[in-house]
């Protein structure tokens, strides 16, 4: 097979909102549609997340044919664009993510809410807004200043501290709890721009050199308040009371198998993360100052010491990998050794780092794959989407290398075929430490054996 680089100029096959179930192997779709942020889906903005048509594609061709309720995984599940995907087509799913805040996101896309008492709630959120003085809420951050005008940091606590007193006036029942959460997501898919900081920079950054105007916080609020009632309101009509979707919030170093039976799972569908993955909590800081209590990472410190757990992170320290060398551990993979070879030779300042980083990478991928051949079902589909990488300018077929891995740990690959990436959120430019990730791969395996 052939992979395509980013430097290398694809001849795409153009279609129109629906991806065609039959796919010749290889062919990279341009797929025209507007409709990647219908329903639930466009509740919050999230890094790297695949547009709907894919998990949709996936459920449609492997999960629609049954007269019974199939359960659909996605163990790297982020905003849950396929746990929604999974409940419209009247599936059961199973996400995980070790992102608290994205489990929370996922949560709030996926949860059918009462209406009637979701909008007795908005009118009194919204009414509360418009009369209170001042709020109770109050980050916990030295420099909160320099993120937010005293204006915003006012106004923010005030809607923060009315969220806060729902249980207290609602009740302390599950109904009212999920609406609570789904408040709580609304009031974070406000926070960038009515910050300081750059509304599109991956890191959270407030630039001196393109000053930015903050949005009017209650005013930013007052919308996404209405688009999320309409919302979700919607979501719920389609949604049977049988059907269930679990989010599952979990350190990914523990097995699938804590929480997920052997043989269970009729289809998986996910995106999993970049080698010297995307900073998830350094692009979500200025969300976390304000809602990151309730995950323990309200403060930058408790932030950095989370990160370290993730797949494919970056932070790490020098004595972690001080011993590691690509000439004396090899792995299976011939082009993955030769890969990591010229990376650790080729770049004086971070090579060493740089080829651990990506070692540590595909060891847990392969742990992964090992993982999910016992929790799916014999002849069961995983469908995973992935994008090639450059590693200190070493060009790493990830693509490929995921392939061989996950055919050595049971799995067939069933076909191989790439879309065109042009829905982004964080525009960035990682200036030849990975560029922007032009196609999507979408690998189909099958458990064999």
């Amino acid at each position: 097979m052939t992979a395509i680089s980013n430097k290398e100029v694809a001849e795409y096959v153009t279609i129109k909102e629906k991806i065609p179930l039959e796919i010749e192997e290889n062919t990279i779709f341009n797929i025209n549609t507007k409709k990647v942020t219908t329903l639930t889906h466009g509740f919050h903005k999230y890094p790297a997340k695949y547009i709907p048509q894919i998990p949709r594609w996936a459920i449609e061709k492997y999960a629609n044919d049954s007269d019974f309720s199939q359960l659909i995984l996605d163990p790297f599940c982020g905003s849950g664009t396929t746990l929604v995907e999974s409940l419209l087509h009247g599936q059961n799913s199973i996400g995980i993510d070790i992102d608290p805040l994205s489990v929370l996101i996922s949560k709030a896309k996926t949860t059918k809410i009462d209406s009637k008492l979701l909008d007795i709630i908005v009118e009194w959120i919204l009414t509360e807004i418009q009369n209170r003085k001042e709020g109770t809420f109050k980050p916990d951050c030295e420099k909160i200043e320099h993120w937010f005008t005293k204006e915003a940091i006012h106004k923010l606590s005030i809607i923060r501290t009315i969220i806060d007193e729902l249980p207290a006036k609602f009740g302390l029942n599950k109904e009212v709890k999920d609406i609570q959460d789904l408040m709580l997501i609304c009031f974070s898919s406000i926070i960038r721009k009515a910050s300081n900081a750059d509304n599109q920079s991956q890191k959270t950054y407030v630039s001196h050199t393109k000053i930015k105007t903050p949005e009017e916080p209650n005013a930013l609020f007052l919308r996404k308040i209405r688009l999320f009632q309409e919302r979700i309101v919607a979501f719920s009509s389609k949604i049977n009371k049988s059907q269930k979707s679990t989010i599952i919030h979990t350190n990914s170093s523990k097995p699938l198998t804590n929480y997920i039976a052997p043989n269970s799972i009729d289809l998986a569908v996910t995106s999993p993360p970049y080698i010297k993955a995307i900073d998830y909590i350094y692009n979500q800081m200025a969300e976390l100052f304000w809602i990151g209590d309730l995950f323990d990472m309200q403060t930058q410190s408790q932030q950095n010491q989370k990160k370290k757990r993730y797949i494919g992170t970056k932070h790490i320290h020098k004595p972690e990998y001080a011993a590691y060398s690509p000439f004396e551990i090899l792995t299976k993979n011939e082009q993955l050794n030769k890969n990591l070879q010229k990376i650790y030779s080729s770049d004086p300042k971070n090579g060493h780092k740089h080829a651990y980083l990506t070692y540590r990478y595909f060891l847990e991928m392969r742990q992964h794959f090992q993982q999910m051949h016992t929790i799916l079902k014999q002849q069961s589909h995983y469908v995973m989407v992935v994008g090639n990488s450059s590693v200190s300018n070493v060009f790493i077929d990830t693509a490929k290398i995921l392939i061989e891995i996950a055919e050595s740990e049971g799995f067939k690959l069933v076909n191989k075929w790439g879309y065109k990436i042009k829905h982004r959120y964080m525009r960035f430019d990682r200036k030849g430490r990975g560029g922007i990730i032009k196609i999507d791969w979408v690998m189909d395996f099958v458990k064999i054996n």
